[in-house]
């Protein structure tokens, strides 16, 4: 009995601050989104000029601040931006790329990175009138954010695949849906290279289009003019036979398109994520100040 108790209990709490998020007021998001990218650059500061030394063409030192201060506030934005995603602005580019995929009838995997509010390309999909679904984590570090997630995606329309079924993102694709997955995050999956970095990138998209011969999609966003805009980009496999090592250059094809994406809009992806595993080599600087620029350490 206690068991059912404390689960009605969590749930009644998801329901309340479901719809106490929901009918924040957005000056109120954006008096959270200045406080929270301040903390975000407090603590993982270090992390971001790191990333972008050690990745992207010189740019001076006024720019990497510059590129670290808007990175942070739109990784915090991107996570506000979910408890109204449906009401988030934006413009669907390519559709004759993505209705040109769904036509082969075998569905699409579509490979996405973070930039943007997260999600956002399959709600424009499934707003058009596309099948479409989204794989989420399964929650088991934070469950509660983990419900919050996958609740305000139920409420903006998506139903999401959460991570854990193997058979999942195979099943949806049978039901010749479009599915999104990020792939620039770490994983152990497959060796790359990302920004002339080793490091490891998810092969399982890539590796389940393969094997049903699925076409795939690159997805990213960009911001114009208040306005999001979602892009897609056909992503033709290689065809040799052998099937670990076709996906592995494709994987890597789409490291360096990510690259490209990222180069191009620097201060849309997230620096402040620990993408090469830097924590252990560097130290954050403890004269940083929340309400102070943070000091010349070139």
């Amino acid at each position: 009995m206690s068991i059912r108790i404390n689960i009605g209990q969590k749930d009644t709490a998801v329901r309340f601050l479901i719809g106490l998020l929901s009918r924040t007021p957005r000056f109120v998001y954006s008096v959270i989104g200045l406080v929270l990218s301040y903390a975000l650059r407090a603590k993982k500061s270090h992390i971001a000029r790191e990333s972008l030394q050690l990745t992207l063409l010189p740019v001076s030192e006024k720019r990497q601040k510059q590129i670290i201060r808007q990175s942070a506030r739109h990784t915090i934005d991107y996570i506000l931006s979910l408890p109204s995603l449906s009401k988030v602005n934006y413009l669907l580019h390519n559709q004759n790329v993505i209705t040109q995929a769904l036509s082969d009838n075998k569905g699409v995997v579509v490979l996405s990175l973070h930039m943007g509010p997260p999600d956002l390309g399959t709600l424009a999909l499934s707003q058009q009138g596309l099948p479409a679904t989204t794989l989420i984590g399964s929650g088991k570090q934070s469950p509660l954010t983990h419900k919050l997630g996958k609740a305000f995606l139920l409420k903006a329309g998506i139903e999401p695949i959460v991570k854990g079924d193997p058979t999942a993102v195979l099943q949806a694709l049978k039901q010749k849906k479009a599915v999104f997955l990020y792939s620039d995050l770490r994983s152990g999956e497959m060796p790359v290279t990302f920004f002339g970095q080793q490091t490891r990138a998810p092969a399982s998209g890539i590796m389940t289009a393969h094997l049903l011969k699925a076409p795939v999609l690159f997805h990213y966003c960009t911001f114009e003019n208040n306005q999001w805009q979602l892009h897609f980009e056909a992503l033709p496999l290689t065809q040799t036979g052998d099937r670990k090592g076709d996906t592995q250059r494709d994987l890597q094809r789409l490291m360096h398109r990510m690259e490209q994406v990222i180069r191009e809009n620097p201060q849309l992806w997230i620096w402040h994520y620990d993408r090469f595993k830097l924590k252990k080599k560097i130290h954050r600087n403890k004269g940083f100040s929340l309400f102070q620029p943070e000091p010349d350490e070139s």
